[in-house]
């Protein structure tokens, strides 16, 4: 098999990725045999913690393919968080603000690994941040931060405008206000 985005065999069509809309976890979804192909605790964290955890701890959001609507390619989890304000790696983030910070916490981030290379690892951290970017417009929001699960995903996060924060070695962080413009200029 050929991973989408990968080369293909001479003569052979390439056949155009029809991924559905992100939605809600729900017991319905086949997360059964989601494999990212790089670090199995995502796999397992989907398969054993993320229906269980579903609106209590967590919120995930899963992606299927249109060819089986019910198994799942991709998939990212948000959460609140607070951090104390002196961990905050400016003044301006720092200024104004009371001892806690609320923060959004993008938890979990996968794409099954046949899905590799096509963007939709892109698609899904958009799609996180406008979800992110909403709850700030009901309840107060200074940042989205991250956990980096390694220097690729840390790679991925800083072409996509996270920054690296002081929070801990593979934390990244994107403002609220780089959120809001990153949107702001889209049409």
């Amino acid at each position: 098999m050929v991973k989408p985005g990968g080369k293909l065999p001479a003569g052979v069509k390439p056949v155009k990725l029809r991924i559905l809309p992100p939605e809600r976890l729900t017991a319905a979804h086949d997360v059964s045999g989601f494999q990212n192909g790089q670090h199995p605790s995502l796999d397992e964290w989907l398969r054993e913690r993320a229906l269980a955890s579903e609106g209590l701890s967590a919120r995930t959001y899963v992606v299927c393919a249109a060819e089986a609507p019910n198994v799942v390619v991709g998939y990212y989890a948000i959460t609140t968080a607070m951090e104390q304000r002196l961990s905050l790696p400016s003044a301006k983030l720092r200024r104004g603000m009371p001892e806690q910070i609320p923060l959004m916490l993008l938890a979990r981030l996968a794409v099954e690994q046949r899905y590799h290379g096509v963007g939709l690892g892109t698609d899904l951290l958009a799609d996180a941040l406008k979800r992110c970017l909403t709850v700030s417009e009901v309840a107060g929001v200074r940042a989205v931060v991250t956990h980096a699960i390694d220097e690729s995903a840390m790679a991925f996060y800083g072409r996509h405008g996270f920054v690296a924060s002081p929070l801990g070695e593979k934390v990244m962080m994107m403002p609220i206000e780089t959120v809001r413009a990153l949107f702001a200029r889209q049409p």
